[in-house]
């Protein structure tokens, strides 16, 4: 067997691992946006501990509650997505405000 012939071998065994990786990496990643609007930083931490908590919410985005809203309405349809076949559910505007600000 000539070192070609075995490069080539050794080439296609390391793309079939390739292409294994990728497959897994695509269902873990596709599990991780799947679940993202129950299990996600935003749900969990600012819709169901921070917004009722006024000090708390402060705190953390060193804005008040009111004023966050006051500026989430005023750039809301500047930063809004609309769905695609692509992105199903595009992060919404107030995930990205309190993404940013944080």
């Amino acid at each position: 067997m000539d070192v070609l012939t075995l490069y080539n071998i050794l080439e296609d065994e390391a793309d079939e691992e390739l292409l294994l990786i990728a497959n897994c990496l695509r269902e873990e990643d596709n599990e991780i946006f799947t679940e993202r609007s129950r299990e996600g930083c935003f749900n969990i931490l600012v819709e169901k501990r921070l917004i009722d908590n006024e000090t708390r919410f402060r705190a953390y985005f060193r804005v008040w509650f009111e004023l966050f809203n006051y500026i989430l309405n005023y750039i809301k349809d500047d930063i809004k997505r609309r769905p695609s076949n692509r992105i199903k559910k595009p992060i919404p505007p107030e995930e990205k405000l309190s993404l940013t600000l944080r």
